[in-house]
């Protein structure tokens, strides 16, 4: 499928379908610790981006066949919101099912009503903050130029005053860039504001393929929590959900799995359906095909496939 993957052992979400529906790295952002690379279409003006009715009728294909999945999430190469049309299928979306659908954001656009009104039938909006002040927003986020940070922060606060449905905020910790007591501080009065149904930590987890991004220890994001607010948890590693096995995966469902996030052989097993031997296999013939690459002096190293340019727009 084109739009469609998963669903994917999420540490936050569970049992993930994803929902693609920004070309590869479309992003208002890019951050040094994304595992996707480098943004190659750094933009802020939302418009159609794929075409939307061949993305639901992909997922009513997945429905069709009666698999399962604790989210329907809007995510994936790109950033979500930049799709002009997410509205629109969030409603198509809750009219084919009713497992809840989540969109996962780096909440840089809600300065924008019309963005805000395209989240606002959502179960689940999951924005992210990375900083407290500009000098480090730039930093790590390395946001289009022009973007100014407080008018990101004022879009969240009217954004989860808007939303009637849960919104958590998840912070990406990378160590020496925004773990400081300094920082989290400055963070914990902006998210004071937001007033967020619960705020998730975490820290870098796979391979960033964007800059120089090191994980704080476990310690630290715990001390972090206390510092954050009252409703905040780490987010762990969670073992992962059993896929529903009705279809036989194949090269391409790998390979389009592994364009969207670096896994281990115990994630892909889990993902797909597949015995490890299987995978063993698919990911021997990919990588002599030179289309994935992975760290092979490691004993369980990460998978991820060959950087590549997906046509900008394809409606």
């Amino acid at each position: 499928m084109k739009y469609i993957y998963g669903p994917v052992p999420s540490r936050r979400l569970g049992a993930s379908l994803g929902i693609d529906i920004a070309p590869y790295k479309t992003c208002s952002f890019d951050c040094i610790y994304c595992q996707l690379g480098r943004t190659t279409h750094l933009c802020r003006t939302p418009m159609p981006l794929i075409n939307s009715a061949d993305a639901m009728r992909e997922l009513e294909e997945w429905l069709d066949r009666g698999q399962r999945a604790d989210y329907i999430t809007f995510a994936g190469s790109g950033e979500p919101t930049l799709n002009s049309d997410l509205g629109v299928m969030i409603d198509e979306a809750k009219r084919l099912t009713n497992i809840p659908v989540a969109v996962i954001t780096n909440g840089s656009l809600f300065s924008d009503p019309s963005v805000r009104d395209s989240v606002i039938k959502a179960d689940l909006l999951v924005p992210s903050l990375d900083a407290g002040c500009q000098a480090t927003f730039d930093r790590i986020n390395r946001p289009r130029q022009g973007m100014q940070f407080r008018e990101i922060v004022q879009g969240l606060i009217d954004a989860s005053s808007a939303f009637h449905n849960e919104l958590w905020l998840e912070v990406m910790l990378v160590k020496g860039v925004n773990d400081s007591d300094a920082e989290l501080s400055l963070m914990r009065d902006i998210i004071a504001e937001i007033s967020p149904d619960r705020v998730q930590i975490n820290t870098v987890d796979r391979p960033s393929r964007s800059g120089n991004a090191e994980p704080v220890s476990e310690a630290r994001l715990f001390e972090a929590c206390r510092i954050l607010y009252s409703n905040c948890d780490v987010v762990v590693h969670t073992p992962s959900v059993p896929a529903s096995g009705i279809y036989h995966a194949r090269e391409e469902d790998l390979l389009n799995l592994l364009r969207r996030r670096p896994c281990k052989i115990d994630d892909i097993c889990t993902t797909l359906g597949l015995h490890a031997h299987e995978t063993s296999k698919m990911l021997r013939s990919l990588s002599g095909k030179q289309l994935i690459t992975y760290a092979d002096d490691l004993a369980d190293p990460f998978y991820q496939a060959v950087p590549y340019v997906r046509e900008q727009h394809d409606v």
